[in-house]
């Protein structure tokens, strides 16, 4: 296969991070949108525990047509522990956000490791 005849992809990796300082949803990543960068890969969604008690966590993803996705439900984290949610990568097309919520406010912190693709030529 001739590769130089397939589009390219140009990436850049970044970390979304946020503390849960109240019960409500709470934003902490939305894909690329526009001509530059379309897509991303979350490869990490990593939740702590830092405040000593249990807690749990919802995560959504909101799609571009504003229908909203529970990827994780009431996930009980531990006191003092650290959950790697992602077995396996997660995609997001252009527009797609991920919000997060916690049962007790001031108590969970969460890391997502994304990989951005834009479109070469």
């Amino acid at each position: 296969m001739d590769l130089s005849s397939q589009r390219q992809y140009i990436q850049r990796a970044t970390n979304a991070t946020v503390s849960l300082t109240t019960t409500n949803p709470t934003h902490i990543y939305t894909a690329p949108t526009g001509n530059d960068f379309d897509f991303a890969i979350i490869e990490s969604i990593l939740v702590t525990e830092d405040g000593g008690q249990q807690t749990d966590f919802t995560l959504t993803m909101t799609s571009d047509d504003s229908v909203v996705h529970t990827l994780w439900s009431e996930y009980n984290i531990s006191a003092h522990a650290t959950t790697e949610l992602l077995t396996r990568s997660l995609i997001l097309t252009a527009g797609e956000i991920i919000n997060c919520t916690a049962s007790h406010a001031n108590k969970l912190s969460v890391i997502m490791s994304i990989v951005e693709y834009a479109k070469g030529d």
